[in-house]
């Protein structure tokens, strides 16, 4: 049961991304990624952390509701100058508050990796179009006029 609702969550996560309805931003600048970084390296948590796997932050994003979040991490697993992408995974998590710990969604389903990889192209584009030059620049330039009025 709870597999199937977390594959509807993906599968809303990627349609309210590609219509521009929740608002992505790159992992790197989560401001409490120690914090959650710590808590994914304890010993009972489903991702093995302590085994060289780790975060790539660069494709990792997070999304803010409320008190919590949601993050969408590439693991690599072992050193990343050896392996391959190929062998890289995608994890989603929730933070729902600051009292409850990080639930690992992506352990609930075998096939899941499609449906993450394709959030995290919808992200990206999400992201893309957001940052897009020049409109990015023309935004900035009306930001700073009127702020300063």
């Amino acid at each position: 049961m709870i597999a199937d609702m977390i594959e509807h969550f993906i599968e809303d996560l990627i349609e309210k991304t590609m219509s521009a309805k929740l608002d992505w931003k790159n992992l790197s600048l989560f401001p409490r990624w120690d914090d959650i970084d710590l808590e994914l390296r304890k010993e009972d948590f489903p991702i093995d952390f302590e085994n060289m796997n780790s975060v790539r932050m660069q494709n990792s994003y997070y999304l803010q509701s409320g008190e919590g979040f949601v993050f969408l991490c590439e693991v690599y697993h072992g050193d990343p100058e050896v392996t391959s992408p190929e062998m890289d995974t995608v994890a989603l998590m929730v933070k729902i508050n600051n009292a409850l710990p990080v639930e690992l969604l992506s352990r609930y389903g075998d096939d899941q990796q499609m449906a993450l990889r394709k959030l995290r192209l919808a992200v990206e584009s999400y992201l893309e179009n957001k940052y897009a030059y020049p409109d990015v620049l023309y935004r900035f330039f009306n930001q700073v006029l009127s702020d300063n009025e």
